[in-house]
């Protein structure tokens, strides 16, 4: 029996329930003891429906822990090494793997649609009765399985609660800059938000050689923060083309990244950027808005607007890049988390996070 967060049905709060059953481990799972999990604005989409899904669910999809089994006939980790865990653990046999597009495998994205294991079983039941887990991991409990091709390694020096961040939006806004804009040095980059994703983008952008970096947002408090960790910063409104050029050095703009997920954001995104540049839609749009282009400068302007889902992001290949920039210090995770909570103030988290109140908050359970 586990403890855990459940979400009954979308719009209801949360509920901490402690009967939440598990089942062991199958051949190439693992079991894991969950020690830190991430709250992530894509678990505010759940929670409120802006991205429908199977209910009941346990939330959460950014965690790390420690193996405590591996199933029969499993290779993998020892029990007691310490592992990420990736939502969309590849197969390594589908189209898209054997293409070198691990970050899309098609059976994992059927799992993580699901809210499943690889196999079709949530693994997880209350009286009963099946619990879906949110895109196949439900990180807030103490306690899941799930497939070993998931869990990446920890390195020793490497905090736990990094390494849940890492599960998810870090690697999310790092990973756009690392396999979908791929800036070259010298390029001029504008990331629109500065939560989690965003500055982790930034933050990319600059250790990949990127001339100048500018971060546009809102929230005084946000641009205060990217400002500490060395991000030119500015708010939305008018003169923003003009007080962004400023900020660059009258440099047009190579990349523009809509880390927000609001239609006026990324067609701005994509007017900002020069003749010839990129636009790359991270944040996670709502599942009836459009994006409205206009006609004409789509061929004259020879732009690009490319989509990244969870910045194309092959685990095992991607997240030892992401925890070595981290241990150089030019990825800072640890300094993106706000608070930590128990498992009982997940409500709250969420409700941070709807407020955009602090940067990351992460549940230790």
């Amino acid at each position: 029996m586990q403890r855990a967060v459940i979400v009954a049905q979308a719009g209801a709060p949360v509920e901490l329930v402690d009967d939440l059953e598990l089942d062991e481990p199958r051949a190439g799972e693992a079991l894991v003891a969950l020690e830190a999990a991430g709250v992530c604005g894509t678990d505010l989409a759940l929670l409120t429906g802006k991205m429908p899904y199977p209910v009941p669910m346990v939330l959460g999809h950014e965690a790390a822990g420690r193996i405590v089994a591996l199933g029969p006939a499993t290779e993998g980790p020892p029990a007691g090494t310490r592992v990420t865990l990736w939502m969309r653990p590849p197969c390594r046999t589908c189209r898209a793997c054997l293409r070198g597009n691990a970050g899309l495998c098609e059976r994992s994205g059927a799992m993580s649609a699901r809210g499943t294991l690889l196999d079709g079983r949530t693994g997880l039941h209350r009286s009963g009765e099946p619990v879906y887990r949110a895109f196949g991991i439900a990180a807030f409990t103490t306690a899941v399985t799930f497939p070993v091709s998931g869990l990446v390694p920890v390195p020793d020096d490497v905090p736990i609660e990094v390494a849940a961040l890492l599960g998810c939006g870090v690697a999310t806004g790092a990973g756009a800059m690392l396999n979908v804009a791929k800036p070259a040095p010298g390029d001029t980059v504008v990331v629109f938000g500065a939560g989690g994703v965003g500055l982790s983008a930034a933050l990319a952008a600059a250790a990949m050689g990127a001339g100048a970096v500018v971060v546009v947002d809102p929230s005084e408090e946000r641009r205060g923060f990217a400002a500490e960790l060395g991000v030119a910063t500015t708010a939305p409104g008018e003169g923003l083309r003009d007080e962004i050029r400023s900020l660059l050095g009258g440099e047009p703009v190579d990349i523009a990244v809509d880390a927000v997920g609001n239609p006026d954001v990324l067609l701005g995104a994509w007017k900002l950027v020069r003749q010839g540049g990129t636009a790359v839609a991270v944040g996670v749009q709502a599942a009836d808005a459009v994006v409205g282009l206009p006609g004409a400068p789509l061929a004259l302007m020879h732009k690009r607007l490319l989509g990244c889902f969870m910045g194309g992001i092959d685990p095992q290949r991607d997240l030892p890049t992401l925890f070595a920039w981290y241990r150089r210090g030019v990825l800072p995770v640890d300094r993106l988390i706000g608070a930590r909570r128990p498992l009982e103030e997940a409500g709250a988290a969420l409700d941070d996070l709807a407020s955009a109140r602090g940067l990351r908050t992460v549940l230790v359970p």
